[in-house]
């Protein structure tokens, strides 16, 4: 079967750099696949596993973060901030930062209705002014 060549670059460098037969990966327009000869395409990439289809029966998986995907002349390269294949993930550290993240989210919840109430302070406030006026 034919072979197309990926590449995939962090800031670190270089994480993968192979002849693959398959590529499958999700787009923030949905999951594509890839095979050998596919036309020219630029893409952002969402977080998410990838699957590397060296030859038949040789798989890799890569956990990858937002990036973007380009295919030109049978040459894939991906390019994100980071890459990991499911052994190198650490679980723990993995679920502190879900925990994190999810405190950020709520403290950014109770942000923006302290700002809402703000806006309606400001706006009943505005109202009060121009209204005085009016005595």
């Amino acid at each position: 079967m034919a072979n197309f060549t990926l590449e995939i670059v962090t800031p670190i460098g270089k994480k993968f750099s192979k002849e693959v037969e398959f590529l499958k990966v999700r787009t923030t327009e949905g999951d594509m696949g890839i095979l050998p000869n596919h036309a020219p395409f630029v893409a952002a990439l969402k977080p998410e596993e990838i699957k590397i289809r060296i030859e038949k029966g040789n798989e890799e998986l890569y956990y990858i973060s937002n990036g973007f995907i380009e295919i030109n002349n049978n040459k894939v390269t991906i390019i994100v901030d980071e890459a990991l294949k499911p052994e190198e993930i650490d679980i723990e550290t993995a679920k502190k930062e879900v925990e994190l993240a999810q405190e950020k989210l709520k403290k950014l919840n109770e942000d923006k209705q302290i700002m809402l109430i703000q806006k309606s302070l400001q706006d009943a406030l505005m109202k009060v002014k121009i209204a005085e006026r009016l005595l």
